[in-house]
C-alpha cells in the first residue's frame, strides 16, 4: 500500500511539475484554476500504465465538505484506473468500476453537485467536467470499450446517462450561464451507437 501511495504522489507531482511549463489559468476563483491547471487528462496521465493488473485511485479534493467513495474490484488483467478532483465545498461522488481495464478520469468544481458513477464490463472509460453549483450526473455504462465524456458548465442540471452494449459512446457539452442547465435522461441499448449532444456555447 506505502509503495502505490508513493507511485500516485510521485506520478501526479511529475505530473504537476510538466504543466507547471505551460501557462497558467487566468481564472477569476481558486477552484476554476485549480480545474484549469490540473485537467482531467493530466491526473489520468499520472495514473499506472495501463500493463498494470493493481486497481488504481487518485483523489484529490479542497474545499469543506466535499465526500468521496471510489470502489474498484477485478479478478485480473488490466487494471481499473480513476482520477478524481472536487474543489469548492459540499461536492459527493461515488464511483464504482466492476470488471478490467474500466477507466474514469472526473472533475466537479463549484458547490453542492452530485455526480454517481458505475461501470461494469471491459475497457470502459468516463471523462467528465462539471462546473457551477447544485448539477447531478448518474452515469451507468455496462459491456465494454463504451465511452462517455461531459463538460457541463452551468447550475442545477440534472442528467441520467446509461449506455449498455459495447463500443457506444456519447459525448455531452452543456453551457448556460443565465438559466438552469437543461436536464434530461438519455438511454442507450445496444453496440456501435454514436451520439453527441451540444447545448449553449461550447468551450474549447
Amino acid at each position: 500500500m506505502k509503495a502505490l501511495l508513493l507511485f500516485l504522489a510521485a506520478g501526479l507531482g511529475g505530473a504537476l511539475g510538466a504543466h507547471a511549463q505551460a501557462s497558467t489559468s487566468q481564472a477569476a476563483t481558486a477552484e476554476q484554476r485549480l480545474a484549469e491547471d490540473l485537467g482531467v487528462d493530466r491526473l489520468r496521465a499520472a495514473l499506472m500504465p495501463t500493463s498494470e493488473t493493481r486497481n488504481a485511485a487518485l483523489l484529490l479534493q479542497t474545499g469543506v465538505g466535499n465526500t468521496a467513495t471510489i470502489g474498484q474490484v477485478s479478478a485480473g488483467g488490466p487494471a481499473n484506473q480513476a482520477a478524481i478532483v472536487q474543489a469548492g465545498n459540499a461536492n459527493a461522488l461515488l464511483l464504482s468500476q466492476l470488471g478490467t481495464g474500466n477507466q474514469t478520469g472526473f472533475l466537479q468544481t463549484g458547490d453542492a453537485n452530485q455526480a454517481t458513477l458505475h461501470q461494469n464490463g471491459t475497457a470502459n472509460t468516463i471523462a467528465g467536467q462539471v462546473t457551477g453549483n447544485d448539477n447531478s450526473l448518474e452515469v451507468n455504462q455496462q459491456g465494454s470499450s463504451n465511452q462517455y465524456s461531459t463538460q457541463l458548465t452551468g447550475n442545477q442540471g440534472r442528467y441520467t446517462i446509461e449506455q449498455l452494449g459495447n463500443n457506444n459512446s456519447l459525448t455531452q457539452r452543456e453551457t448556460s450561464t443565465s438559466m438552469p442547465l437543461p436536464g434530461y435522461d438519455v438511454k442507450m441499448e445496444g453496440s456501435n451507437m454514436r451520439l453527441t449532444i451540444e447545448q449553449g456555447k461550447v468551450f474549447p
